[in-house]
């Protein structure tokens, strides 16, 4: 173990920019332009002082590793007067120790192995159908397509296909929940106050109420026949802990909201990305298409295991990791290189520091899905899900869903951008989006 109680004269902390106002904000509109420029004034790592406390930010490998490497009994969340209130008090996003560790262990199965690779027709056939819709328009917009893809597949897999009219109520009520998640309130809790119902606090939880009401709507139907079905939402209204008990109704909501609203925005932001990176690459492209070509098959399982097709989706979410860190909060001090921090102090490897160091990615601001084929890297230096113990549940989830749906309109389409300047990243909530929709102009392939 690298931490041991000792007075508060052995505390040293590094340097980093003064005032929390300005920093978080700097760090909404553009946090990689803030965390280089940071990491470059005051070196690595530096102190940050957000609005929802004090964070030390790392890219380094070494320190990461250090950070990841800990008994996890020494962290809790980050930010969790913050973010309780928004997504409620049982989400996996908040939990840490004994009840995290509970938790993990029964949710992750619902997320792995044949489960998971049951949904991949679901995934297939959604990618086919959403597109079919879309190409009645002479201009489709990548990032709302790649959303309706992917927050249908969720939504699918959370409640089950059959009952089309709850589908599509979900999935309404869903757009209007992830469209309200307004940036400032996940970092001030200062932000969540209400004015005659028309503040970003009060849209928020209207939609949250909503979409409550339409939970408690299919809870009750599951709870009485969930052994008949094996959607997530039937296998949470049926699960037990260790000690027999089952989740209770308000850790049900933290959870159906979580996975709905960090499950899809997530997944649907990198295929968007993938889209426009491919279509600026010629080279890739046609290596691409001749790999996809060679799928006599077109099932799931063959798009999931391309080589290059999945080297594509690695270097996307390194070049546009959709969250650029990730923070827990020391419950000890702990030794991070120089420096010695104290409990309360939050550390945030950061993704977009690691992922674009040139020392480990040459040419870093260059998209080259061959460097995953060339090497490989550890989880130390590429993270796009996060490290350590609370790495996503989901990581896998995410990127089948991603080698199907990309495979399948990749090798079934052609598509056209339709800007000549490249999007940048863009703060949509905790993510990183495209600034644009990625327009694309798109045809069946002859």
């Amino acid at each position: 173990m690298n931490q041991s109680p000792q007075d508060s004269s052995a505390i040293r902390l590094p340097p980093g920019p003064s005032g929390s106002w300005r920093p978080t904000l700097a760090l909404i509109r553009n946090p990689r332009l803030a965390l280089e420029g940071w990491a470059r004034q005051y070196g690595d790592p530096f102190l940050l002082t957000a609005l929802n406390g004090p964070v030390v930010v790392t890219g380094r490998e070494d320190l990461i590793r250090t950070i990841h490497g800990q008994d996890p009994s020494i962290y809790e969340t980050f930010a969790t007067q913050t973010t309780v209130p928004i997504l409620g008090s049982g989400s996996m996003l908040v939990l840490f120790g004994d009840r995290h560790r509970r938790e993990r262990r029964m949710m992750t199965p619902m997320f792995h192995g044949d489960r998971m690779k049951a949904y991949g027709h679901v995934m297939q056939q959604t990618a086919v159908n959403r597109m079919a819709a879309y190409l009645k328009a002479d201009v489709i917009p990548a990032v709302e397509l790649m959303t309706d893809i992917s927050l249908e597949v969720i939504i699918r897999a959370i409640f089950g296909g059959n009952d089309e009219q709850l589908a599509a109520e979900m999935f309404d009520g869903s757009k209007r929940l992830v469209s309200r998640a307004n940036p400032l309130l996940f970092f001030s809790r200062r932000t969540h106050f209400s004015c005659l119902g028309f503040s970003p606090w009060d849209r928020w939880l209207k939609a949250k109420q909503d979409m409550c009401r339409l939970f408690d709507r299919v809870i009750d139907e599951r709870q009485q026949d969930a052994p008949a079905n094996d959607d997530i939402l039937s296998m949470l209204c049926a699960a037990r802990y260790e000690d027999g008990e089952p989740m209770s109704r308000e850790d049900i909501y933290a959870e159906l909201l979580t996975f709905l609203f960090a499950g899809h925005e997530t997944t649907a932001l990198s295929m968007a990305w993938a889209v426009d990176h491919v279509h600026r690459n010629p080279q890739i492209l046609n290596r691409l298409r001749e790999e996809l070509d060679d799928c006599a098959d077109d099932a799931p399982e063959s798009f999931a295991a391309t080589p290059y097709l999945k080297a594509v989706i690695q270097e996307t979410l390194r070049v546009n990791p959709i969250v650029t860190e990730t923070l827990r909060k020391l419950r000890v001090p702990l030794e991070l290189g120089e420096y010695r921090l104290p409990p309360g102090m939050a550390v945030a490897p950061a993704t977009v520091l690691a992922h674009y160091n040139p020392e480990v990615y040459p040419e870093p601001n260059k998209f080259n899905p061959e460097r995953f084929l060339e090497r490989s890297f550890s989880p130390f230096e590429y993270m796009p899900f996060g490290g350590g113990h609370r790495r996503c549940i989901g990581a896998a989830f995410a990127s089948y869903e991603m080698a199907i749906v990309l495979g399948t309109l990749f090798k079934k389409y052609e598509f056209e951008l339709v800007d000549q300047t490249p999007p940048v990243p863009k703060r949509r909530s905790v993510t990183m989006g495209p600034s644009t929709q990625v327009p694309v102009r798109a045809r069946i392939r002859r």
